[in-house]
Parts: C-alpha cells; sequence; structure tokens
C-alpha cells in the first residue's frame, strides 16, 4: 500500500489561484504569437529544436513553454515528440481572417504593463498607463510607432465591424457631407467614399494623425470628395456637414470630456443635423466580470468607461441631441441622434 496521499486543495483555492495567475497563461500565448512559434507550424508539425531555430529561441527552455499550450489546448503533442497546431490555435496566425496575432501583441506588452500600476487608479483615480510610462496612452504611441503599428493592427478588428455597421447601417441617401470626428488613419472615410460616390468626407484628427494618414488616403484617387482637417475635437469641429460621425471614439474619454466632444459637435451643426455614434454598449444582460474588466481596461489605459445605451442618452441629452434609435448588434452598436 503506498504512503503517498494526494490531497486536492478546495475548488474554491483552485479557481482563486487559476484567477491570480491568469496572467502566466496570457504571457505564455504572447511569447508564442511574438516569436512566430504559430506562424511556424502553419505548415505542418516541427519537432522543439527546429522551432527553436526558426523562431531564434532557446532550444532547452522552448518546449516547456510549448508543453504548456498543449496544456491550453493550443497545440498537440504528435506521435514522433513535434508539436502542431490545433483549431483552437487558428485565430493566433498572422495569415488567419479576423487574426487576433496583432491584438495579443498590443495587449500584452505596454497594456499588460500598465496593469501593474493598478493601484494608482483605485487610490487616485489617474492613469495607470501615465503612472507606468511618464505620458498618456496616445501621446505614447504618438512618439512610438511600433507601439502605434501594434495597436492600430490589434484593434482593425474590432474597428472593421464598427466601420461596416457605419457605413451599412445607416441610409446616406439625401447626405452630402459627412464628417468623420477622430477619424485617425481614415479607415471610416475610405470606406463611405467607396461606399457612397456622391459622399464628400471630411477626416477631422490631430495634426500629426492627419499628416500620417493623408498619403495614403490622398492615393485613393477621390480628389475633391475628400477633405482633412486637423482639430482637436475636444475644442473644434468644422461645421456645415449633414451627417457627424464619432466611432469608437466616446468610450476612450470619461463622461466629463465625452460630454465636451458631444458639445463640440453641436455647436458645429445646424438643427435637425445627424450625429452617428458608433460603440460598444454595456448591457444588463452582459457577464459581469468581462464587462467590468474591459470598463476597468480603459479606466486604467485613457480614463475612458464602458456605458449602456441610457448612459448614452443621457449625454447627448445634455449636449443638445435627441436619440432618434439605437441598432444594437451585440459587439458594437450605431446610435443615431438628432441635433435639437
Amino acid at each position: 500500500m503506498s504512503d503517498h496521499t494526494l490531497i486536492s486543495p478546495p475548488a474554491s483555492d483552485l479557481h482563486l489561484r487559476d484567477a491570480v495567475t491568469g496572467y502566466r497563461r496570457s504571457q505564455v500565448i504572447y511569447a508564442a504569437v511574438k516569436l512566430g512559434v504559430v506562424d511556424a507550424l502553419a505548415d505542418g508539425p516541427r519537432s522543439a529544436a527546429a522551432l527553436a531555430r526558426h523562431c531564434g529561441a532557446d532550444a532547452a527552455v522552448l518546449p516547456r513553454f510549448l508543453r504548456v499550450l498543449v496544456a491550453e489546448g493550443l497545440l498537440a503533442e504528435t506521435a514522433g515528440g513535434g508539436f502542431s497546431l490545433t483549431p483552437h490555435a487558428a485565430p493566433l496566425r498572422s495569415d488567419a481572417p479576423g487574426s487576433l496575432a496583432a491584438w495579443v501583441v498590443t495587449v500584452c506588452e505596454e497594456q499588460f504593463f500598465a496593469w501593474g500600476h493598478v493601484l494608482h487608479t483605485v487610490r487616485t483615480g489617474g492613469s495607470a498607463f501615465e503612472q507606468a510610462f511618464g505620458t498618456g496612452f496616445w501621446q505614447y504611441l504618438r512618439e512610438h510607432d511600433t507601439a502605434a503599428a501594434a495597436y492600430d493592427a490589434g484593434m482593425a478588428d474590432s474597428i472593421g465591424q464598427a466601420r461596416d455597421l457605419v457605413v451599412t447601417g445607416h441610409d446616406f441617401g439625401t447626405a452630402r457631407r459627412v464628417a468623420d470626428i477622430g477619424g485617425g488613419r481614415g479607415a471610416l472615410t475610405a470606406a463611405l467614399l467607396d461606399a457612397h460616390p456622391t459622399l464628400h468626407v471630411t477626416l477631422v484628427d490631430l495634426p500629426d494623425v492627419v499628416t500620417r494618414a493623408a498619403g495614403p488616403l490622398g492615393a485613393r484617387g477621390w480628389g475633391d470628395r475628400l477633405t482633412l482637417a486637423p482639430a482637436d475635437f475636444l475644442d473644434e469641429v468644422p461645421g456645415g456637414h449633414d451627417v457627424h460621425i464619432l466611432c469608437r471614439v466616446l468610450a476612450d474619454w470619461d463622461d466629463h470630456r465625452a460630454r465636451r466632444i458631444l458639445t463640440t459637435c453641436r455647436r458645429a451643426m445646424e438643427p435637425g443635423a445627424v450625429l452617428l455614434i458608433a460603440e460598444g454598449l454595456a448591457r444588463p444582460a452582459d457577464p459581469a466580470g468581462a464587462r467590468g474588466l474591459l470598463d476597468l481596461h480603459l479606466l486604467l489605459l485613457i480614463g475612458g468607461r464602458e456605458r449602456s445605451a441610457d448612459d448614452y442618452r443621457t449625454l447627448l441629452s445634455a449636449a443638445g441631441f435627441t436619440v432618434r434609435g439605437v441598432q444594437d448588434t451585440g459587439r458594437i452598436s450605431l446610435i443615431e441622434a438628432v441635433a435639437c
């Protein structure tokens, strides 16, 4: 009879330990994506030694990482001792439709380190990111091209969903001039110009952002249907437009600044002009943990927050708008408001 007795910890302990150490799992997945392990296995199984040579990893250490990925169901170990991708890993390939590879990189680098300063935000309400890096999130991206490129690529999927909802979810039939407020590199601007040949679209963003967008957009051949308007939308928005659009903008700001953005837009709009807001919405039926973590993530990084449809109605009313309708698609929703 064996004198070795295995005593399992209580299930509650296991749950707590798993929750607290979750960062270990995310960083192993990040390493596999960043080093190119996932892409290297796209064409079939490879040995750990071959992967180490291909990815520039330590041949003695990499197998230990790979076996964690096997335990996570992302890799499978072959009979010959090699490793292959499972279907669960497919979204981590950089060439996969809707790939999550760039998103993994952007959330597991600077954003991950910002969470190490969570106590600063809880104690002061200030930005954990700024505490970690000595500058605000957007300013950091302006100063670090590699991080900015990773962020843009990581957000491309969700931004793409919002863009498509705006382009197809609103009837632009009677509109002639549209302002894309905080439009960044111009993905929505380009989609509107392509989809609606009679529209004139003005891209509004900070001067350095508009400068970076000018080359790629100018080469598309839209001529005078495209206007680039450098401006800080907290203080100034160009007038003379039938429709103003805030696509994935307001969640990046606290209530005070979100109201300020809306008020600035309202000053530039004639009564009856339309404002479209594309954002994710918090809903009472959503899992509180997942939604709450996203809300905290916005707070720690950029001082933003998740909002419900009623929250947006309150902000819009205070800024001089009436909500005409909400298209709730699940991940991204489209709010249509009218200037009073």
